[in-house]
């Protein structure tokens, strides 16, 4: 029976598609010299017609996968030795003060430096840029030219965010940092920053007032950016909308004599590359982004402590937002990490990254919390029909992870089918048409199964591939990077591919 499952699998791949791989882009007869693979042993399968069914077997085996899992480092944060995908800035080397000197000029060099290295290592990069480091840890890092135009410092050193020369000058910043970093492939994501402690929209107790407008608009579904009727709401509103794009008439600050001033402004914000948006408390911030902005994501700087208070305060946002951008966390600091805390919030948040914030507890725990976070892509089972020339095909795909892939991150995956011949050369190649990023986990992934995504194809044999025997191998392709993700199957060779068998083609 399995034997001949595989031939009829075999023939599947040497078909031309009918209706999903039909386009000439996605089909090709490799050149006369193509990459050589190591084959693995197979049994020689004679071509029969009928049917066939079957089922893979399923490993649990930790994957490095693109874009998901931990970010180690840098060694201010403690380094494990942790295998990482996404390299974490050194924020303290690219604050505002040291990307943006002097007015109308920037020097990029510091942050082009960590993209760089990251690049280097095969990694993406994910940054933060500074204006307000912490009261003990460093203090603010507004540039010297922006205080002496008139922003303001509270007594404790804190920036006032509802200053006026502070938001225009923090705009402009923006506006830069946006032509220049946008639609960077290498960039993973770039959290939306700019108001409280490191940037993480804390709560400040000199300055930040709850805008009861909006959370009662909230709440009732009736939601209106004019909802934010305190200055420090408004300053938020705007602080947002320098990174998501936007526009407001009417906007309030404060000049440096107390006055309040009214504007109107217009930004464009970062469309292509991936936003995260902090969350520390303030719910009215992180509600207004997602409502503006699907396809921003969420991070929480505490994973590990109060998790269920967490997820509670912010539920509407959390239950939701992961079908469209992703859940990031940090660790808490280590006095105050519960790993059963930890594992509950990122499977019950759907979280796909966390970064390290000097992990106590050894590898073999993080490991356990780490393995299904991000997407987990399994080939739950194969029905092959073949009568003739004619090849059919009804496959299962399972997501077994926390999450989906998300696209705008650079995880933009193909699954691709390949034909080797005996001389270990790759002769053919077909590229599905599946959409890969709709392969959703469930909502409740303690309570409920796996979602079955099926896929169906169906192919003719083309005349021009020669009798012979060949290998058949299938792969879900990166295409930003076109290296195969890693799938929990048995039969991976050293490119990547997952091998189904060894046949004769007549």
């Amino acid at each position: 029976m399995k034997n001949s499952f595989r031939v009829l699998l075999v023939i599947l791949f040497l078909n031309q598609a009918c209706f999903s791989f039909s386009s000439n882009s996605d089909q090709q007869n490799l050149g006369e010299t193509p990459p050589t693979v190591a084959v693995r042993p197979t049994p020689t399968i004679e071509l029969t017609d009928g049917a066939v069914s079957l089922s893979m077997k399923k490993m649990d085996d930790f994957l490095v996968n693109p874009g998901i899992g931990f970010q180690d480092g840098p060694a201010i944060y403690g380094f494990v030795g942790f295998p990482t995908t996404v390299s974490y800035s050194d924020r303290r080397r690219i604050s505002w003060n040291i990307l943006n000197p002097a007015d109308g000029v920037y020097d990029w060099s510091a942050l082009d430096q960590q993209l760089e290295e990251a690049v280097e290592q095969g990694n993406q990069f994910s940054f933060r840029v500074y204006t307000m480091i912490g009261e003990d840890f460093g203090g603010h890092a507004i540039p010297q030219w922006v205080l002496d135009k008139g922003a303001l410092l509270f007594a404790n050193g804190e920036p006032d965010y509802s200053n006026c020369v502070y938001q225009e000058a923090w705009a402009t910043f923006i506006n830069e940092l946006t032509k220049r970093y946008d639609g960077n492939r290498d960039i993973a994501f770039i959290d939306i920053s700019g108001y409280g402690n490191f940037n993480e929209w804390s709560w400040q107790d000199r300055q930040t007032e709850w805008d009861d407008a909006w959370s009662a608009g909230y709440a009732s579904g009736e939601v209106s950016p004019d909802l934010f009727l305190t200055l420090d709401g408004q300053a938020r509103r705007r602080l947002a909308d320098m990174f998501i794009g936007g526009e407001f008439i009417g906007h309030r600050c404060r000049t440096i004599k107390g006055e309040v001033l009214q504007i109107d402004y217009k930004y464009p914000g970062f469309q292509t590359t991936q936003l995260v948006m902090p969350y520390a408390g303030i719910r009215q911030s992180a509600q207004y982004v997602f409502w503006r902005r699907k396809d921003v994501g969420i991070r929480y700087d505490c994973l590990g402590a109060d998790g269920e208070k967490v997820y509670h305060d912010l539920q509407e946002v959390f239950s939701t937002i992961w079908k469209t951008a992703p859940v990031i966390f940090e660790m808490c600091v280590p006095e105050r990490v519960e790993p059963d805390d930890a594992d509950w919030l990122l499977r019950t948040a759907h979280g796909s990254l966390v970064h390290n914030n000097d992990w106590q507890y050894g590898a073999d725990v993080l490991e356990d919390i780490m393995r299904y976070a991000g997407y987990r892509f399994y080939l739950k089972d194969i029905d092959i029909g073949y009568t003739g020339r004619h090849i059919s095909l009804n496959m299962t795909w399972q997501n077994l992870g926390y999450a989906p892939n998300y696209p705008k991150m650079g995880q933009d995956f193909k699954l691709h089918y390949f034909l080797i011949n005996a001389n270990g050369e790759l002769i053919y190649q077909i590229v599905s048409g599946a959409d890969i990023s709709t392969w959703l986990p469930p909502d409740d992934l303690s309570a409920s199964e796996p979602i079955l995504y099926p896929v169906s194809e169906s192919f003719d044999v083309p005349n021009e591939i020669p009798a012979g025997q060949y290998q058949f191998a299938l792969a879900i392709i990166n295409e930003r990077t076109e290296e195969p993700i890693l799938l929990p199957l048995e039969g991976k060779n050293k490119l990547g591919y997952y091998e189904i068998a060894k046949i004769n083609v007549h």
